[in-house]
């Protein structure tokens, strides 16, 4: 028998028939992410009604007008998901259905939700959707657009609203993916072969992750992937993007992914300018640095400033646990304790505890690029990992001699260094490298997998992208798995390196430097020399057969 397609993945077909004809301007992602949060959390809480209602002979507005079961409903609801739809006449079909053809009927949808959801005070979820919402309603100008353009935006409205939640074959999260991806939307996401590189490193190591922090966050996949990793085990996850639209845009992924979302921190913030979040330190840090960074003494002031803060954070948490028995989880969910916490380090006088010229006797680490990530690393816990993706130029740029000197050399945090096989993306050249807190070893391990790897479809579909479609096979990954935790030396793939011999190379880390990949013959200098002498000799026989020609035949020049 046949397979009957999803309805999702028919009605997939037709927003991408949209977004291959359409170029549409950054304000539609507002929209679009808003009407898929809105969808989500309206078949949510339509699906948790009927369930509720079966055995009470109620229809959903029957259960609407009558207040005892409308009360416990709301109560059920915020309990089980977190969040409930006020009004009968507000989800997202009917609200659809009924005024689509109206003049007004985008400006009036974009109010229907923020005016209808109610979300769970025990979770911070209305911090987050109350920013969403108020950004939509100060920054969208609905009349602004073209007329073509709002057709699209509403006929796409549209067809979201008839997609079906619950679908099994084909999940609603993926086909928020796939949209993100389409030309409808304009979001930042990083390489996906990247992202498994990173998750892959910090999961061989840590099985159990309490906390873990990207602080160039993006579309948020480094999070996701942990936690499709650990599941429950991954207790609280941080994030920082500067691009307000990222920061929306991973809210809301990671929201309709059934994230546990009250033990989630984001912040719209730069992380160059603040690494700090509530005071946390991270078992895990993981992320793609952006290209182009300065960063410079003016914002590590205020980095060191917050090393100090979190240390004054941390006396204060272990005194109440010690003292009096509070639970350690509460200073995370409970906000207003955290607020209260905040308020009491900025009262503390901390000007004796931080250090101006915190990076000890070099001078120049002052001005340098990079430097936050000597704060990224201090943020960690004593056996935390942290691993990132950065511009290949980090290895041996002139300018950075000294930060690398510090890292490798005066902190002995820099564990790996991974070439990883770029031409995939045809991005700019990276590499992936591994700190770490308490370093026993004294050399570093060096992988190059530029060369040696298989790629194989990613599960995550990317329409008409085929290289975003792509991620490294599992013998790849395995290989580079087991290189890494036993710290081996294969040919041509990985090298152990002392300390002491990165010096003698003045502190440059290039990974071609340190594991040979040639393929091929080496010529010495004195096969080259014969070559060349035969080579002229011929030449010069050449070049008397030539001249006895012309003499013969009497040619002058």
């Amino acid at each position: 028998m046949k397979r009957k397609k999803s309805i999702n993945s028919s009605i997939l077909r037709r927003i991408m028939s949209i977004s291959r004809k359409s170029e549409m301007p950054p304000q539609t992602d507002y929209i679009i992410m808003y009407t898929c949060l809105y969808k989500y959390c309206s078949d949510t809480v339509r699906d948790f009604l009927l369930i509720e209602l079966k055995d009470k002979e109620l229809t959903i507005d029957e259960a609407y007008k009558n207040r005892l079961c409308q009360d416990q409903l709301v109560f059920d609801s915020l309990k089980l998901n977190g969040f409930y739809i006020k009004s009968s006449e507000a989800f997202i079909e009917e609200v659809v259905s009924n005024n689509y053809s109206k003049p007004r009927f985008l400006p009036d949808f974009l109010k229907v939700f923020p005016e209808n959801i109610i979300f769970s005070s025990e979770y911070h979820n209305p911090d987050y959707f109350d920013y969403l919402f108020s950004t939509i309603d100060n920054e969208i100008d609905t009349f602004a657009f073209s007329s073509e353009e709002t057709h699209v935006i509403c006929e796409t409205i549209k067809l979201i609203s008839q997609l079906d939640v619950l679908d099994s074959d084909f999940s609603f999260s993926e086909v928020f993916d796939v949209i993100s991806a389409s030309n409808l939307m304009h979001i930042d996401s990083n390489p996906q072969f990247i992202t498994q590189i990173l998750t892959r490193i910090v999961l061989s190591e840590k099985k159990t992750i309490n906390s873990a922090y990207d602080p160039f966050m993006k579309d948020g996949a480094s999070l996701m992937k942990l936690y499709e990793a650990v599941g429950y085990n991954l207790k609280y996850c941080y994030g920082k993007d500067s691009k307000k639209l990222n920061y929306f845009y991973t809210m809301v992924r990671l929201f309709i992914n059934n994230f546990p979302f009250n033990d989630v921190f984001l912040k719209p913030e730069d992380a160059l300018e603040s690494i700090d979040i509530n005071g946390a330190s991270f078992d895990v840090i993981l992320s793609r640095i952006p290209i182009a960074i300065k960063n410079y003494y003016s914002s590590n002031v205020t980095q060191s400033r917050e090393i100090a803060k979190r240390s004054k954070r941390n006396e204060l948490e272990s005194l109440l646990l010690n003292n009096f028995n509070m639970d350690g989880d509460s200073f995370k969910q409970d906000s207003e304790l955290n607020r209260a916490l905040e308020n009491l380090v900025e009262k503390i006088d901390i000007k004796n505890d931080f250090n101006d010229d915190f990076v000890g006797q070099y001078e120049s680490l002052k001005d340098s690029e990079f430097l936050f990530l000597i704060n990224l690393v201090d943020s960690l816990k004593d056996d935390g990992i942290m691993a990132i993706s950065i511009s290949e130029n980090f290895l041996f740029k002139n300018s950075l001699e000294i930060l690398r000197r510090y890292l490798a050399f005066e902190k002995n945090y820099i564990d790996a260094i991974i070439r990883i096989p770029n031409e995939i993306v045809r991005s700019r050249p990276e590499v992936v490298i591994v700190f770490k807190k308490n370093r026993i070893d004294e050399d570093i391990l060096f992988i190059d997998m530029s060369a040696d790897y298989e790629t194989q479809k990613s599960g995550r579909p990317y329409p008409g992208l085929l290289r975003k479609n792509l991620i490294l096979d599992s013998r790849t990954m395995a290989k580079m798995e087991n290189v890494f935790l036993n710290r081996l030396t294969l040919p041509k793939f990985s090298n152990r390196v002392s300390i002491d011999e990165i010096m003698n190379n003045e502190f440059n880390m290039s990974v071609s430097r340190y594991v040979d990949t040639f393929e091929g013959e080496f010529i010495t200098l004195n096969d080259v020399f014969v070559e060349k002498q035969k080579i002229d000799s011929n030449i010069n026989d050449l070049d008397f057969k030539i001249k006895r020609m012309m003499d013969e035949l009497n040619i002058r020049f």
